[in-house]
């Protein structure tokens, strides 16, 4: 009950420093390199498809919670 609650909570908007964000963008740099491989690899894997699958929606969750944190302007 508790983790439903938590996940209607919105975030509340705070001063996020510089560093964090750059962390970030390039957190989702990479995670998207290693995507565009695995998509490469994927035609000849099915492991590959597997992780490739599991990264990528690991990768929406991360935007979604960018997007929330520092909101296009």
């Amino acid at each position: 009950m508790q983790q439903k609650a938590r996940q209607n909570q919105e975030i509340v908007p705070a001063a996020i420093p510089a560093e964090c964000l750059e962390s970030l963008d390039r957190i989702k740099a990479g995670l998207g390199s290693v995507l565009s491989l695995l998509e490469v690899e994927s035609e000849r894997s099915e492991a590959c498809h597997g992780v490739h699958c599991l990264l990528a929606m690991i990768k929406v969750q991360l935007d979604q919670m960018a997007d929330r944190l520092c909101p296009a302007e």
